[in-house]
């Protein structure tokens, strides 16, 4: 996953509001009454969230297991004159020097653990490297969305330049999204094939919130993507928060 797609990652997310993403999360910050300093980005792809949060004054560091997205991501930051650690590292095996005051999973991050029991690793080892008192954030796509929106159904894509045809099965009785993704990229005259095979594990809400509790989290709450709103029947993406 994320090898030949890590480089045309950001020209397929280019409508993505990533500035207000960021104000979502400095306001889930101000709720929560913390004022983090030291902040890890897990599965941070090609650091757009992470080089907009180090230009606002936070201590970044950017962790994903795809080293193409961070080759990416390290040429974006450096072009923009920032200093940013990034690291390749599977969350499920995540360590730290120092603890953080903030951990952000965005962008579908958590999505990708699809094993329940590296799920229950990964957020125990988020709640170690937390100092006290510190949040974390994470967004997935939702039940819904993963289900039903992607569900059974093939999907193209011609636009940003780029011919994708993607083909999605769902499991349900393991809750997972299979999506079979093949690109055509135009160079000059000819169009150059890849696919890639990506696999999503569709979450009920309340499970994950059992999850965060289950390993002392608190002050967790489950939000309509962009609002402090309750989720919706047919919300696509929900933002959690939760406090060590």
């Amino acid at each position: 996953m994320y090898q030949e797609f890590a480089y045309i990652y950001d020209k397929m997310m280019e409508d993505v509001d990533y500035i207000q993403w960021v104000d979502y999360i400095e306001s889930l910050f101000s709720l929560y009454n913390v004022k983090p300093r030291d902040i890890a980005d897990l599965a941070c792809g090609t650091g757009n969230i992470t080089t907009i949060m180090a230009e606002r004054g936070y201590n970044m560091i950017g962790i994903d297991s795809s080293q193409d997205m961070l080759l990416v991501a390290q040429e974006k930051s450096r072009k923009k004159g920032l200093k940013i650690p990034f690291v390749c590292q599977d969350m499920r095996e995540i360590a730290l020097h120092r603890q953080a005051d903030a951990v952000l999973i965005m962008c579908d991050g958590i999505n990708y653990i699809i094993d329940d029991e590296d799920i229950d690793r990964v957020f125990s080892l988020i709640y170690n490297i937390l100092r006290p008192g510190g949040v974390l954030l994470f967004d997935i796509s939702s039940y819904y969305k993963l289900s039903t929106i992607l569900g059974d159904n093939i999907i193209i894509d011609d636009g940003h330049g780029i011919f994708l045809v993607w083909e999605n099965s769902f499991d349900t009785e393991e809750n997972i999204c299979t999506m079979d993704l093949t690109f055509f990229l135009q160079e000059d005259s000819l169009y150059r094939r890849f696919d890639e095979i990506h696999m999503q594990k569709a979450y009920h809400a309340q499970d994950l919130v059992d999850k965060l509790e289950q390993k002392r989290f608190k002050n967790i709450n489950c939000y309509h993507h962009l609002s402090f709103d309750t989720p919706k029947k047919h919300s696509q993406r929900l933002m959690f928060a939760a406090q060590k």
